[in-house]
């Protein structure tokens, strides 16, 4: 049970810091397109940044639409997320693409706090 607790743990700090991402992402579209609206051009890079963000808005919109119109949504997403996942096909928000690398880079953290805490 500790150890369902435990990933459960996991995955919403996880899901927590790539909110936080997105959020900032969301951000930085935000003053570039103030940019835009002020001095009339925006660089290449700030271009891509804007599509990116877009595309971002509507995946994010597209994983949000079944939970609010299709009852029991919420036991599908997983599945549909992972066969998506299997095919090359990115559903997700490029915030939430690092769930992997998040989840390595935490399980360190917390082998390298316990190492800290057993030497002491």
């Amino acid at each position: 049970m500790e150890k369902i607790i435990k990933k459960i743990e996991e995955n919403i700090h996880i899901f927590v810091l790539n909110v936080k991402k997105q959020a900032s992402n969301t951000k930085e579209a935000g003053s570039i397109i103030e940019k835009y609206i002020k001095e009339g051009k925006i660089t290449d890079e700030e271009e891509k940044i804007l599509q990116t963000q877009l595309w971002d808005f509507l995946k994010i919109v597209g994983v949000v639409i079944p939970f609010v119109l299709i009852p029991g949504a919420s036991l599908l997403m997983p599945l549909i997320l992972k066969v998506a996942e299997k095919n090359d096909i990115e559903l997700l928000p490029t915030a939430f693409q690092s769930v992997k690398k998040d989840r390595k880079q935490l399980k360190k953290k917390h082998k390298n706090t316990k190492n800290t805490k057993t030497n002491r």
